[in-house]
């Protein structure tokens, strides 16, 4: 059971992978809904000082295990350039640690618009699927994912109050892709990496469809984009409404 524990994927034999869409798959995807449903159960009936430690223990799991990661296999003489983390989920990692510190607009804003369904995503197509699920890599990836969703959606008015999405506030995600998809694909090319699957789709993802119909390069990333634009107005035009009816309601009263 334990024999892969601590084998990275260079190392791992085809075929013994727990497997995307696998019950194994669906066991560990429902146990990662109960810890996030715990953890903001839990952050709902905290006090200011809990919750402020509450997002601090996020912040320091999600980077040692990270960190942990990196050291393990830069001491087997394992490591290599595609562990930076330069992923979406990677940068998530980054502000969660920047907002733990210092709660922000920007950040809360990038988690929510960005993070959060990345990280969703990354839990329903694991591309760790390859590993055996006793395998302290897939299993810390199931469980870092499972906390970039728990963050953002501890802070929403629903459970906390202490953010609202606000699509004019969209500028500050829009600005930071600006900003790190020519820095991530220039990365790309000199290391020969894969950050944000600008390469490659991410197997067994919905990206890999729209690669096959549109090729590499700008066209893909175009239609990427495209969808993430059409995401953003799912996700916020919700609370639009929300806030518009809650005016209206104020203004009859």
């Amino acid at each position: 059971m334990f024999k892969y524990y601590f084998t990275y994927e260079p190392s791992i034999p085809t075929g013994i992978g727990f497997g995307q869409f696998s019950l194994t798959h669906g066991t560990m995807l429902l146990l990662m809904a109960g810890l996030i449903y715990y953890i903001v159960r839990y952050y709902i009936a905290a006090t200011d000082s809990r919750r402020r430690h509450m997002r601090w223990g996020i912040a320091i799991a999600i980077w040692t295990m990270e960190l942990f990661k990196d050291f393990y296999l830069a001491v087997t003489g394992q490591w290599e350039p595609s562990l930076l983390p330069l992923h979406l989920c990677g940068f998530g990692l980054m502000m969660i640690a920047v907002d733990a510190i210092h709660p922000n607009k920007t950040t809360r804003e990038i988690l929510y618009s960005l993070t959060i369904w990345g990280a969703f995503a990354a839990e329903i197509f694991p591309d760790w699927a390859y590993y055996p699920i006793m395998n302290q890599w897939a299993l810390q990836s199931f469980l870092i994912h499972a906390l970039l969703i728990a963050y953002p959606m501890m802070l929403m008015l629903m459970v906390s109050g202490e953010m609202v999405p606000n699509w004019r506030e969209l500028w500050r995600p829009v600005l930071f892709l600006v900003v790190v998809v020519p820095f991530v694909i220039w990365v790309n090319g000199q290391l020969g990496t894969n950050f944000f699957f600008l390469n490659v789709a991410a197997p067994g993802s919905p990206l890999e469809p729209l690669q096959q119909a549109f090729g590499h390069g700008g066209l893909y990333i175009t239609v990427v984009l495209s969808l993430l634009a059409l995401l953003w107005v799912i996700m916020y035009t919700p609370w639009e409404i929300a806030k518009r009816r809650k005016a209206a309601v104020a203004v009859t009263v």
